[in-house]
Parts: structure tokens; C-alpha cells; sequence
């Protein structure tokens, strides 16, 4: 009985996960085109749960956020692989 439940809170969490990450597409936080698969911090931060400053104090310390590297761009914001945020969430390796 145990297991089914683990098994209905996994699926549950998974379902939360995907509904994040469509909303974060709808919103301005990714860059102008939705379709670049890439986050700002924001956002990247809004869908794994933390607050932005979480994010970036782990950059500044390791130069990841758990295994998840940033692109820097030229005006020092940095950008998240969408995709890469995806698999992190669900376990995979990035």
C-alpha cells in the first residue's frame, strides 16, 4: 500500500512539474522567443522552486546550480537550457 502511494505522490509531483514548466513558457521570463529553450534565472528558479538569489548565490560558489550550467551572456545575464531544467526535475542527469 505503501508503494502505490509513493507511486501516486510521484506521478502527482511529475504532473506539478510539467504544469511549471508550460506556464513558464507562456511568460515573458524567457527570453523574446519562446522558442530559444532557454530561462533567465527567474524563471529557471520559479519552476525548480528556490528564489533567484538561491540560484545565483550556488553559480557564484560552484559555477553550477547542482550540475546545471548556465550560458553567460555578453551583458552577464545568465541563461538556463530549458531542457536541461526539465531533466534536473526529473531526476535524469543533464
Amino acid at each position: 500500500m505503501s508503494s502505490n502511494l509513493n507511486k501516486a505522490l510521484h506521478a502527482e509531483h511529475q504532473r506539478q512539474i510539467e504544469e511549471q514548466l508550460t506556464d513558464v513558457h507562456g511568460r515573458a521570463q524567457f527570453m523574446p522567443s519562446s522558442r530559444s529553450g532557454y530561462l533567465t534565472t527567474e524563471a529557471m528558479a520559479d519552476t525548480v522552486g528556490v528564489q533567484a538569489q538561491s540560484v545565483r548565490k550556488r553559480y557564484s560558489q560552484t559555477g553550477t546550480y547542482f550540475g546545471l550550467k548556465p550560458v553567460k551572456l555578453p551583458n552577464r545575464r545568465l541563461m538556463w537550457e530549458a531542457n536541461a531544467v526539465a531533466k534536473f526535475l526529473r531526476g535524469e542527469e543533464a
